[in-house]
């Protein structure tokens, strides 16, 4: 039994959370509220300019032999005052559908009923009727003609480049996604008078959303029919739906300038892993004993394990294996230079390497084979979104996956992908949890950089260097890579050093402020040489030792390949072996702990920076410090479902010896907080994609856990509380690293809260220590109406910091809990 294990400590109170929010009035606004008349017949004649020009181009569509739409509904785009965009905003009751929200209150809409609703509501605003005073938030209806502002917003970086190029007759295979936002409300309480009732109405909205839904679906299809076809299945969001399509330029045009629905088009990304060299080292004599029987079983999406190899047969269960390339049943790794998928499964069993190994070696989990990539390292003829549902639905029994396959292109930062907003739905709904390389910048590119004066590693901030798609997912755990060693000799060195991040790995930050990558691991570093040519590779001493398919010749083990991708799967190790440990917990725990766990590398830990965390995310997990503690670290943590406006409180209390005057030591605190939720992919910014967002906060330096309470809590037991302002304001915040705004932390531009992983640290003297460390974690509201709960995963640490000083078993006996047997 482990002698330090974590710790669970238990929820004391729940209540309604004292939340800070409310915006000053905006003097746009104001001005428009204070001279209704003109601003009401500025609204008319846009509106009606509209209306024509619609008209027009509508009554033009038959003899262009354009594909059938509905005249009623007319493409718009306007500005409202950004301050009423919060996670609940709609535009329903003026008759207008959100297709996307863009930034600074711009909003590309479709009028369903040829701005009827909107005109009435305009009429109503000069005589101030009720309901139409959210009129003088509408602040512009842009007269500009579709063809300029609908590419512009809706058609990718790369394709908005291409699009005076459009030939009619030519062929395009695009991912399209369309807007599907039906709000329905909240849904009564059948209990109460008259519930009954309206219940019963709500039901027969919830039966008309999906006969509309239908029919979107449908007339899509048919849309796309006019001019090429669909090549994928459909993938279904809260609010959208996306698929492949190949259709012509002319089609092309008129989907993005005039079907009212569309929010998003973009190329088909290239996907693949890397390739690798042929090497060997020498063989070593190994015994390799199968994992236990009820050891966990890892997913591998990639290009197949050769599975008959010595070093990895025992942990393939027969019969579990699995192809989803189009035409090929087999599931093995025909990827030449060693294999890609071997290498990725053999990282997650031999998380550093073969050389040193105690004989014989227990294998610590299974890995599933789950081939997706060909014989040339690439996905074809394979939506990924789609194919993530159908192998998490094949594969229930597995709760984790790794995915070391990514886009070669950056991610998009307008709106969350389609493929990472379905990994974010599968975690949330399937609790999965998949562990995503942050993707490779090509040596190329790498040469490219530093020929033309950028150096390593400021080329890394570079937008064709960030986060690889689909590890921007919120959700997911994304993995970058830092170097293992440094190297230099009369013709080459090393791109960085020691705990330097790899030259090869892409960085953040993710969509929206996201903290990503969320952790780095060992994937190997890179060389340039010294000849003013800037040729860039790997070298074997700095490359990781990985199992090898030999199925093209080469030896069984190698150092040939660096990437994330190799990285990825040792933190997949990490994961396997903590769900070992907590095998009835969900995904939120084993991502809590790993952050927890995880230490920016040198001198970042103690004095971040913002490159710190765009370069690492929170840091190397240690196994060590992620599965168990020592007698100088005592980690708690709990499990638990919150919902919209309500706040959970817990607290620890410090042993009084620990808090001596006399003494002055380094304590480090240590705060995780993972959650999950419903998405949607049609808004941007991370608390209106989710349907709940959670953050924790905790009292201040000597705020007792009674005052922090009334505080953190201004409804307890439906009863308000009251808290002394004057007294807190007095107190000092612990200084933590990041915080929850980007201007606040010692780490400048970046926000803790803008994540669904957020943890922080700080460094204090023991003597400054209070008497118990008050916490609250507190729901806030997204977009659901229905404030349905949502899970997350809390843990505390406290690390006595150079000194021999024991304090594991004091504070664990302060907080009156007993080590389970």
């Amino acid at each position: 039994m482990e002698q330090f294990p974590h710790l669970k400590f238990v929820k004391k109170l729940e209540g309604k959370p004292r939340l800070q929010g409310g915006g000053n009035p905006n003097p746009r606004t104001d001005e428009n509220k204070n001279n209704r008349q003109r601003h009401s017949q500025k609204l008319q004649r846009w509106t009606t300019e509209k209306k024509e020009h619609w008209k027009e181009s509508f009554n033009l569509r038959e003899q262009d032999n354009l594909a059938s739409i509905d005249e009623e509904i007319v493409p718009i785009f306007i500005q409202v005052n950004p301050a009423i965009i919060d996670a609940e905003f709609d535009l329903e009751a003026f008759g207008i559908e959100i297709i996307s929200e863009e930034e600074e209150g711009y909003i590309i809409g479709a009028s369903l009923d040829n701005f009827r609703s909107l005109e009435e509501k305009i009429s109503g605003f000069i005589t101030s009727e009720h309901g139409s005073g959210n009129i003088a938030n509408f602040w512009e209806i842009f007269e500009g003609n579709r063809e300029e502002w609908k590419p512009k917003h809706i058609l990718s970086e790369e394709m908005y480049a291409k699009w005076k190029n459009i030939r009619d007759d030519e062929v395009y295979n695009l991912e399209v996604s369309i807007a599907f936002a039906k709000p329905i409300g909240k849904e009564p309480d059948s209990t109460k008078r008259g519930g009954e009732t309206r219940l019963r109405k709500y039901r027969e909205k919830l039966e008309e959303r999906d006969e509309l839904l239908m029919q979107r679906e449908s007339h899509f299809q048919d849309f796309i029919a006019h001019y090429g076809e669909i090549t994928s299945s459909l993938v279904y969001l809260e609010d959208s739906i996306g698929c492949e399509v190949s259709i012509t330029g002319k089609g092309l045009k008129d989907l993005v300038v005039n079907y009212q629905f569309v929010f998003e088009v973009s190329e088909i990304e290239e996907i693949s892993g890397i390739d690798g060299t042929d090497s060997e080292l020498p063989e070593i004599g190994l015994e390799v004993l199968p994992p236990n029987d009820d050891a966990i079983e890892v997913g591998v999406i990639d290009s197949g394990i050769m599975e008959g190899h010595r070093l990895i047969s025992p942990s393939i269960k027969q019969g579990n294996s699995q192809s989803y390339v189009d035409g090929d049943t087999s599931s093995a790794d025909q990827v030449t230079g060693g294999g890609h998928g071997t290498k990725v499964a053999g990282a997650i069993l031999y998380p550093n390497g073969i050389t040193g190994l105690t004989s014989p070696y227990q294998l610590p989990c299974f890995v599933r084979n789950l081939r997706i990539l060909d014989a040339n390292n690439r996905l074809k003829h394979n939506y990924p979104a789609s194919l993530m549902q159908e192998i998490v639905g094949n594969n229930a029994d597995i709760s984790i996956f790794n995915l070391s396959v990514s886009s070669k292109s950056p991610h998009r930062t307008r709106h969350m992908s389609t493929w990472s907003a379905v990994l974010d739905k599968l975690t949330h709904e399937a609790d999965s949890l998949f562990l995503v390389s942050v993707g490779n910048i090509p040596f190329p590119d790498i040469r490219y950089y530093l020929s033309n004066g950028k150096e390593y590693p400021n080329y890394l901030h570079e937008k064709y260097c960030r986060l690889a798609n689909p590890s921007q997912s919120s959700f997911s755990l994304s993995v970058g890579s830092l170097n293992g060693g440094s190297f230099d000799d009369v013709n080459w060195t090393s791109l960085g050093g020691q705990g330097d991040v790899s030259a090869f790995s892409r960085v953040g930050n993710g969509i929206w402020g996201h903290i990503k990558p969320d952790v780095v691991e060992y994937g190997g570093a890179l060389v340039v040489s010294k000849n003013g040519l800037n040729q860039v590779r790997e070298h074997q001493s700095l490359a990781p030792e990985l199992i090898r398919s030999t199925l093209h010749g080469g030896g069984a083990i190698g150092r040939d390949s660096v990437g994330t991708s190799f990285a990825t799967p040792k933190v997949s190790h990490i994961a396997a072996r903590l769900k070992q440990l907590y095998p009835d917990e969900g995904n939120n725990l084993i991502r809590a702990f790993i952050a927890q766990g995880a230490r920016l590398p040198n001198g970042h830990f103690l004095n971040p920076v913002k490159s710190s965390i765009e370069h690492f995310g929170y840091g190397v997990p240690s196994l060590d410090r992620v599965t168990k503690n020592t007698e100088h670290r005592i980690t708690f943590y709990n499990t638990g479902n919150i919902k919209a406006e309500e706040g959970h409180i817990y607290s620890l209390k410090i042993p009084e010896e620990l808090r001596g005057q006399g003494d002055e030591y380094d304590i480090l605190i240590e705060v995780t907080l993972a959650f999950t939720s419903q998405i949607r992919r049609t808004r941007r910014r991370t608390k209106s994609y989710l349907a709940t967002w959670v953050d924790w906060s905790t009292a201040k330096i000597g705020e007792s856990y009674e005052d922090f309470k009334d505080y953190a809590l201004k409804e307890i037991e439906e009863e308000a509380t009251d808290y002394d302002q004057d007294a807190r304001k007095e107190m000092s915040h612990f200084d933590w690293k990041i915080k929850a705004r980007s201007d606040h932390g010692t780490v400048d531009g970046i926000n803790r809260t803008n994540s669904s992983l957020q943890k922080d640290w700080t460094v204090i003297k023991s003597y400054e220590l209070p008497e118990e460390i008050s916490l609250a974690v507190r729901g806030h509201k997204g977009w659901d109406k229905n404030r349905k709960e949502v899970p997350y995963a809390l843990t505390v640490s406290i690390e006595i910091l150079g000194a021999n000083i024991p304090i594991y078993h004091s504070i664990r006996v302060e907080n009156e809990i007993e080590i389970e047997v």
